[in-house]
């Protein structure tokens, strides 16, 4: 009885979650987990089938049962889904079934695409005329949303040909658009979209077919139906013909006869998927060869000749248990939700950012809602939104703190600022922010420091603002007492803090963090003042005429050298002998051999760290570039070289080297100087 209860409450479950998606727009949670609890009522209905149910989940593609919204269209051929896979064995056990289930002479070949994350669609040509949009629906009965599809301006409305075709796609918010339409909500005081794919979800399903055509949806197709009846043989000789009549492709889609050759590929697109102007959640794999499909055959919703390979989500669902508040080295607060631990891009999330207390309330976050969160930038998660329709009224609303959590001092708003501060000087977390600053990669670099071992040598005493890091030698026999440390450990922190004198004027200037002084401008204020004297005894109006300094950092700079604290700090790192002054070690010319010149570095390099190449091309004159493109003049390529290299030798005009060629053309430009 147990398991039939189960069985019950999952197809429950799955048709609510269906009903929220497919109604209204929205994921109540992430496709992975989504997948996850189909598979788990797929492996009980197979080990207990006298629960069978045919009108399970399991046998239909997901659809609401109460959108009533568009007219109800009957697919003259079924609109399946993929079976997904997560993990390249499972491709292999995918390439050796089909192996064993066909009988050719012919070597069997695959074609992969890109699978966009957006919302699928079939469309209905006549004469060459463009007649009907249907939504996926049920894979059986979709929706009529002609009069919206036609105001999305990619789809061809009349083909090259005036033949009668169905093609199915998938219609897509690009990323930008995405990002715009979120700022525009946000200015309106709207409830923001979680994702791409909701976004263009919810924008089809508007009334007012108006509404689709400002928000800049976009269309890819990716599948002929009954492509043999146009005398086409193989799927990716139906992308051909498509592009030929007008029809928009991602004009991804390559052919592989080898596992090992589509194994490479996943590696090379779960990188490269950053670059495309739209969300993909994955590739599918297709089996090429149309001839076969219909001996390898079918199940009541998927084909056995496809599958898709999803991506480590970039979102997942789970449930805020409480808040912390972060007390950072300016002392600012922020909010940290701490969540179920739940899996995201390959990692283990159990917190995650909520920026500040005017995001909770924007976003509507309250302690025991279900959110979605993903990573900024792929390294730091955040909570994107609350998930209202799962709220079951337990859930508590986020009060804005009044006290410090640390030092317990009151809190203070400047006006006009949404941040929350501790203005308290002496409170111990915002000294322990500055040391951690202090000591990062980017401004000091001493390793050895990291957050847990700085909050054990303020608690010691052996630290009380960053000057005494130079002074920890002195407490050297105390230190490789403690836990972890040892005398190896000891020897390469003092080393680590004895190199940090050699850092440039601009690192140390950085490293003083002063509000809104980030890398480029720290080297721009380097450059412009030659000494920590010359810097300190400029005005307001000095600042605002150097070229990349603007009025906000210029009043910042003023009022931090305006402070006894940091005039006292600053004359303290002077006599530990931490340089406070550019060096000069070439002369004018030879800094500028690289004059006018665009670097950029691609795969490990041997001879030089990834800060050490930048600093040196922009010492010689030269700048960095993020990314390929028509600017670049010199690609420096090291061992396993990515994608930059191909899209550089695409350009063709742009100059590649090796490390060691770029060696020998700075010896070479500096010679021709000499």
């Amino acid at each position: 009885m147990e398991i039939k209860i189960k069985i019950k409450e999952l197809r429950e479950k799955i048709k609510e979650y269906n009903n929220i998606y497919y109604s209204d727009g929205e994921s109540p949670i992430s496709d992975y987990e989504y997948d996850k609890l189909l598979e788990e009522l797929k492996k009980l209905e197979l080990e207990y089938p006298e629960y069978k149910d045919e009108f399970s989940p399991t046998l239909k593609v997901g659809t609401s049962e109460k959108n009533l919204k568009f007219q109800k269209v009957e697919h003259e051929h079924p609109m399946l889904s993929l079976a997904n896979s997560y993990n390249e064995g499972e491709i292999l056990d995918f390439i050796e079934r089909i192996k064993k289930k066909v009988i050719t002479q012919r070597k069997l070949r695959y074609c992969l695409e890109v699978k966009l994350d957006g919302l699928s669609i079939s469309l209905i040509y006549r004469d060459g005329e463009l007649k009907r949009a249907v939504t996926r629906g049920d894979g059986y009965i979709g929706e009529d949303v002609t009069e919206n599809v036609m105001q999305i301006e990619s789809i061809a409305k009349t083909l090259t040909q005036k033949i009668d075709i169905e093609i199915r796609g998938e219609i897509v918010l690009p990323i930008e658009n995405f990002k715009k339409l979120n700022e525009s909500r946000l200015e309106k005081g709207e409830e923001v979209f979680a994702n791409p794919r909701n976004a263009a979800s919810g924008t089809l399903r508007q009334l007012d077919s108006n509404v689709v055509k400002e928000r800049g949806l976009d269309a890819y197709f990716y599948f002929l139906v009954e492509a043999k009846n146009y005398g086409i043989n193989s799927h990716s000789e139906s992308m051909n013909f498509l592009e030929s009549l007008g029809i928009k492709t991602t004009g991804i889609f390559e052919t592989f006869d080898r596992a090992e050759s589509i194994k490479t590929r996943i590696e090379y697109w779960e990188k490269e998927r950053y670059n495309l102007p739209y969300e993909t959640d994955g590739l599918v794999i297709k089996v090429d060869d149309i001839d076969l499909w219909e001996e390898i055959g079918y199940t009541s919703k998927t084909p056995r000749w496809a599958i898709a390979y999803k991506f480590p989500a970039k979102q997942a669902s789970t449930r805020v248990n409480g808040i912390t508040w972060q007390v950072g080295r300016t002392g600012k607060l922020t909010p940290v939700a701490e969540l179920e631990e739940v899996e995201l891009s390959g990692s283990r999330v159990k917190r995650a950012s909520l920026h500040n207390i005017s995001e909770i309330q924007r976003k509507d976050i309250r302690i025991g809602d279900k959110v979605f969160i993903e990573k900024a930038a792929e390294i730091i998660p955040q909570v994107v939104k609350s998930i209202k329709n799962l709220r079951d009224g337990t859930e508590k609303i986020i009060e804005e703190p009044t006290r410090c959590p640390v030092c317990n001092q009151e809190l203070k708003r400047e006006e006009g600022l949404v941040d929350i501060k501790c203005v308290n000087e002496i409170c111990p977390a915002k000294i322990q922010g500055e040391i951690e600053y202090f000591v990062s990669r980017d401004a000091l670099n001493i390793a050895g420091l990291g957050s847990k071992i700085v909050e054990k040598f303020l608690d010691l005493g052996y630290i009380k603002d960053v000057s005494d890091i130079y002074d920890l030698k002195e407490h050297r026999e105390e230190i490789e007492k403690l836990d972890k440390m040892g005398e190896k450990s000891v020897d390469n922190l003092i080393n680590s803090i004895e190199n940090s004198k050699k850092r440039d004027y601009d690192k140390v200037i950085y490293s003083l963090g002063i509000p809104f002084i980030g890398k480029v401008a720290s080297k721009i204020l380097a450059n412009a003042s030659e000494n920590i004297e010359s810097l300190m005894k400029m005005t307001f109006e000095d600042l605002i005429n150097i070229d990349g300094i603007g009025e906000i950092a210029a009043k910042e700079i003023t009022k931090f050298f305006n402070i006894e604290k940091n005039k006292k700090l600053i004359q303290k790192l002077k006599e530990k002998g931490l340089k406070f002054e550019i060096e000069k070690k070439l002369d004018d010319n030879a800094k500028n051999i690289f004059s006018g010149k665009n670097f950029l570095f691609t795969g490990s390099l041997k001879n030089f760290t990834r800060e050490g190449i930048k600093e040196e091309i922009e010492k010689l004159g030269g700048k960095n570039l993020s990314a390929v493109s028509k600017n670049l003049d010199y690609l420096i390529v090291g061992e396993k070289a990515g994608s930059k290299l191909k899209k550089a030798q695409d350009i063709g005009s742009i100059k590649i080297l090796t490390e060691e060629e770029f060696i020998a053309l700075r010896a070479e430009l500096t010679n021709e100087i000499d």
